[in-house]
């Protein structure tokens, strides 16, 4: 009796299309189970990564109010010298900073850990305009920057107010930051058809790739700059909380746009 050969008869050797769907389906199932352990294990990760950056905040504030503190009340001594002047100043102002560093640290741990919940209420506009541009006065006038905010008078938003002013204040310092001494920065908001919209207008240095700056990997550094790029990346992350966009666009012939936009009415929040 003749043997056959594979080729005379492929079905011999080739499963059918039964089969490999039932393989396709194996494979699938095997697949769909090692991504839920990898979830499960970022779950874990992004658990103790919180924990960590929340203990290791506590421990360090500690130590850093009490530096601050006395930092302080040496300043405030009128029997310092020059020199004993300006070192403490360094002190206050690199202790300012790491304070500032630990806060946005938590911010954002916070931030990825999940859905936030909003605190939705009715405030003034032009007050807590008003608010931002106050805490921005010693920075702005440390660099000789003039902040001009134009709102419409009256108007009450419905928003997350910590969070709306949170957003505002850490771009609006942005601008100063990234302008020339003895420069402007313009802030203006309105609100139409129950959106807010903030245009921030720096004059700082033009931004070569718009797509790198809220990475946060690698973010590059246009022009000099106080507040780090960990500030842009929450910034930006506050805004989306707040259900909004950010978008920058270089002016001409010089400077940055910063249009932030979110909603700022009952029915523009919706059912969500």
């Amino acid at each position: 009796m003749r043997e056959i050969s594979a080729s005379e008869n492929p079905s011999a050797v080739e499963p059918s299309d039964d089969q490999r769907v039932a393989h396709l389906i194996q494979q699938l199932k095997l697949r769909t189970v090692e991504l839920e352990e990898a979830n499960r294990e970022l779950r874990h990760v992004s658990h103790y990564r919180s924990l960590f950056l929340a203990r290791m905040s506590h421990e360090l504030r500690t130590p850093l109010t009490s530096i601050l503190g006395f930092t302080e009340i040496m300043l405030d001594q009128e029997k310092l010298t020059e020199a004993q002047q300006r070192f403490c100043e360094k002190i206050q102002n690199s202790g300012l900073q790491l304070l500032a560093s630990l806060n946005q640290l938590v911010d954002l741990s916070r931030l990825e850990v999940g859905p936030t919940e909003l605190f939705l209420q009715e405030f003034s506009l032009p007050d807590i305009l008003r608010e931002t541009c106050a805490a921005l006065k010693r920075q702005a006038q440390k660099r000789d920057i003039t902040i001009e905010c134009n709102s419409p008078e009256g108007a009450a938003i419905v928003c997350d107010q910590g969070r709306l002013r949170q957003a505002l204040y850490t771009f609006c310092s942005w601008a100063v930051s990234r302008s020339p001494e003895g420069q402007t920065v313009t802030i203006d908001a309105k609100v139409t058809d129950g959106i807010l919209s903030v245009q921030i207008n720096d004059a700082g240095e033009p931004i070569k790739d718009m797509l790198r700056v809220f990475d946060p990997v690698e973010t590059p550094r246009a022009g000099k700059t106080d507040l780090n790029e960990l500030g842009i990346i929450i910034g930006r992350r506050l805004v989306e909380v707040l259900k909004g966009t950010v978008n920058l666009q270089n002016r001409e012939p010089i400077g940055l746009r910063i249009m932030i936009q979110v909603p700022a009415a009952p029915h523009a929040w919706g059912n969500g």
